[in-house]
């Protein structure tokens, strides 16, 4: 059976070139208008729409590549790279994310009570901008008129 498409031109159309669309229906002719199976297309407004119909083979190996390299990554952040010298291990209990992770230390049960609570920073502010404060009920407004303009735009 045919796939519907949901993806038609005039939404295409109003894309920002560079988009990515990966359609999942392409063995089937796709969701999105021009899709083609086993083909990655460029629309001329530059959107690139990736049909492959292997994907779940193709993604196989690199989600564990991936995994396996953030993993690795992670327990060297845990101890070896902390001390800067060869073959001395230390856990770094300062790294937010290695002491919430450790269950017991040094025969300690640290889990729940001695977990923080990890809160990012607040990101930066540049010089001379000033942060104007919107109430809810603006800020809902504002959104409500984004998605008026939209819906009647792709009507």
């Amino acid at each position: 059976r045919k796939a519907p498409v949901l993806v038609n031109q005039d939404m295409l159309d109003v894309m920002k070139p560079g988009s990515v669309i990966v359609d999942l229906a392409a063995a089937n002719g796709g969701n999105v208008a021009h899709t083609e199976a086993n083909r990655v297309i460029t629309t001329p407004n530059g959107v690139t729409i990736i049909g492959y119909t292997d994907l779940p083979s193709r993604l196989a190996s690199t989600s564990s590549t991936l995994f396996g390299n953030n993993v690795a990554k992670f327990i060297l952040s845990i101890g070896p790279q902390t001390t800067k010298e060869k073959g001395v291990f230390q856990i770094d209990m300062e790294d937010d994310a290695v002491q919430n992770m450790l269950i017991s230390y040094n025969g300690e049960a640290r889990w729940p009570d001695k977990i923080t609570p990890f809160n990012p920073p607040p990101p930066p502010r540049k010089a001379g901008d000033d942060v104007a404060e919107k109430t809810e009920d603006e800020l809902m407004h504002e959104a409500n008129e984004k998605q008026n303009a939209l819906f009647i735009r792709n009507a």
